[in-house]
């Protein structure tokens, strides 16, 4: 598998001299699956928005290698569209529930959403290489998911979900979860998240509770916190892991901190303030000291 993704880079950067753009959606769909790339949806008001009218001259009037089909889904105030198009764009726009013009939504070849964003976007200079990279990124990413679900390679599935969520690509991130969820502990929180207060969550969080790992314990204490408001799931935690690693915990510490600062309970409070300014980076010292200060000193 390797030995393909230098000639999978030769393809995707040869397939075209330039971008395919169409008005028509069922064309780019089939141009999109014909030839396994991303589809571009650019919706656009082009005789309304400056904006729409810089992103059109930018990736749907250039001649750019961009690795893409682009598909316009233009909403000009004089239209001058056809019945069937005028139609589409608007189920277009309901089924994608675009309010804001323009927007890029980017599709995989399968018309799963990898990712959309307005324009123009700060620090990105170039829009139409921004998207060919996005593209490309996602779709070297379902290359690499697919080899490390043969190998079953635990920390690879790991950083795959991680950057497909990143990128926006819920799709490839939830398909990735569901593979690797029952052998990951990280990847199992990350399905726990998505299922608190379900009894099959509830099941999760109990396997999870077994799991010795103080990344995953944190994440766990600070969960039933946020869930029950009550302190006694970060102190459950202090009790377990404190000793052994107060460099972990100085960010515990500090949460419990705030909340009993909250429920006016200060004596407690100070404690958790003072032990999480002793181990805190040098860095971080310098907030909590004025957290200390304007909390504690009157």
């Amino acid at each position: 598998m390797k030995a393909l993704i230098p000639l999978i880079l030769i393809l995707f950067s040869t397939a075209f001299a330039s971008p395919y753009v169409t008005e028509d959606f069922s064309k780019g769909k089939d141009l999109s699956e014909g030839y396994n790339l991303p589809m571009a949806l650019v919706f656009t008001g082009s005789d309304w928005s400056e904006s729409s009218k810089k992103l059109i001259r930018e990736v749907c009037e250039k001649n750019l290698s961009t690795q893409l089909v682009i598909v316009q889904v233009d909403f000009p105030e004089l239209n001058r569209q056809s019945e069937a198009i005028l139609s589409q764009n608007h189920e277009l726009k309901e089924k994608f529930q675009v309010v804001n013009f323009p927007t890029v939504i980017l599709l995989d070849e399968k018309q799963n959403e990898i990712t959309r964003m307005g324009y123009p976007i700060d620090e990105v200079e170039d829009f139409a290489l921004h998207l060919r990279d996005i593209g490309r990124r996602y779709f070297l990413l379902q290359k690499r998911f697919e080899e490390a679900k043969e190998k079953k390679a635990l920390g690879e599935l790991k950083v795959c979900y991680h950057e497909a969520k990143e990128m926006g690509g819920e799709n490839l991130a939830n398909a990735i979860l569901e593979f690797g969820y029952r052998d990951s502990p990280d990847l199992m929180l990350e399905k726990y998240i998505t299922l608190i207060g379900t009894k099959e969550g509830e099941k999760l969080r109990k396997s999870l509770e077994k799991v010795e790992s103080r990344e995953i314990q944190s994440r766990l204490a600070l969960l039933e916190f946020q869930g029950s408001n009550s302190s006694e799931p970060l102190e459950r935690y202090i009790a377990k892991f404190g000793e052994k690693s107060g460099d972990h915990c100085w960010k515990i510490h500090m949460i419990l901190s705030e909340y009993l600062i909250d429920q006016e309970k200060q004596e407690e409070a100070l404690e958790h303030a003072q032990i999480s300014y002793r181990y805190a980076p040098s860095k971080e010292r310098e907030r909590i000291q004025r957290i200390i200060e304007n909390s504690f000193q009157h």
